[in-house]
């Protein structure tokens, strides 16, 4: 049996099919609008080990750990937040929501009323 050479079996691959193979790092925006906050909160995790590690990362982390319940991670959080050098005042009050969430009742009125004076 004759094998036709006019027409290799496998030849170069083109562009596309290189963009295709080529694994592509997933967004924050696809693991929150599908509400997956564990796959965001690991894209998170790795971007701050890895890239950054700033105030909005850390927001972020916070925001899918209330997400997911981990209330505690939540205030540990928040928490280190609020040291840092340019923290957001609205980081009282999500620090205020996640200790209602634990059931302290009395520290969540003393961080609104921080930041009603810091307004």
């Amino acid at each position: 049996m004759l094998l036709s050479r006019a027409k290799p079996a496998s030849g170069p691959a083109t562009v596309e099919e290189k963009e295709k193979k080529k694994k592509k790092l997933p967004k924050l925006e696809d693991f929150v609008g599908a509400r997956d906050y564990t796959g965001a909160v690991t894209l998170l995790e790795f971007e701050r080990a890895n890239k950054k590690n700033d105030i909005e990362t850390a927001m972020w982390i916070s925001y899918c750990y209330f997400h997911l319940g981990d209330y505690k991670r939540c205030l540990k959080e928040y928490t280190e937040i609020t040291e840092m050098k340019g923290a957001p005042t609205e980081n009282w009050v999500y620090l205020g929501c996640v200790m209602f969430f634990l059931e302290c009742t009395k520290k969540p009125r003393r961080l609104l009323l921080k930041v009603q004076t810091a307004s």
